[in-house]
């Protein structure tokens, strides 16, 4: 008998975000973890030092505050931008190698890796986000506000919780 486990991970969308208009800016964050850290898409990064034209290093962002506001048909959770603080969403489109099997091929397994660049797209106030029950710290409902939450090993990068 072979058993697998494949560690579950956030799943997370730019549902309605001023940056994809071109309103603020998309940025190419270096992430700066250690090799065994890593990174799922609906966590948020800092914008720290300039490395090349469109390129910084990630760092930990201090603030944000958001409001859970519904739930999408697919189970994931609308948050709501309140304030956006210096926290960028962290956002990379999949890349699944197509020839994996259906249980590969879910979203759920992907991640950023350690030292990967991201997009990582800045928010305004009335954003939503779109980010699944995995991308939390805790549990959460519709109307919750949420906050930044530090992450056990990862040092450029936190996840949102219940706002205490």
């Amino acid at each position: 008998m072979i058993q697998m486990t494949i560690a579950k991970h956030a799943v997370a969308f730019p549902s309605k975000v001023l940056a994809r208009d071109g309103g603020k800016h998309i940025y190419n964050i270096q992430l700066a973890e250690a090799a065994s850290a890593y990174v799922d898409n609906g966590w948020f990064v800092g914008k720290g030092d300039f490395i090349e034209l469109d390129l910084y290093k990630a760092v930990a962002p201090t603030s944000f505050e958001g409001k859970v506001v519904g739930k999408a048909n697919n189970g994931n959770f609308y948050v709501e931008v309140v304030t956006p603080g210096d926290a960028l969403f962290v956002y990379q489109v999949p890349m699944i190698e197509e020839t994996y099997s259906n249980t590969f091929k879910k979203e759920s397994n992907y991640t950023n890796a350690p030292t990967q660049v991201v997009r990582a797209y800045e928010l305004a106030v009335g954003d939503v986000v779109e980010i699944s029950a995995d991308g939390f710290s805790g549990d959460i409902a519709v109307k919750d506000g949420v906050e930044l939450k530090a992450i056990s090993g990862v040092t450029a990068a936190m996840q949102l919780t219940k706002k205490a």
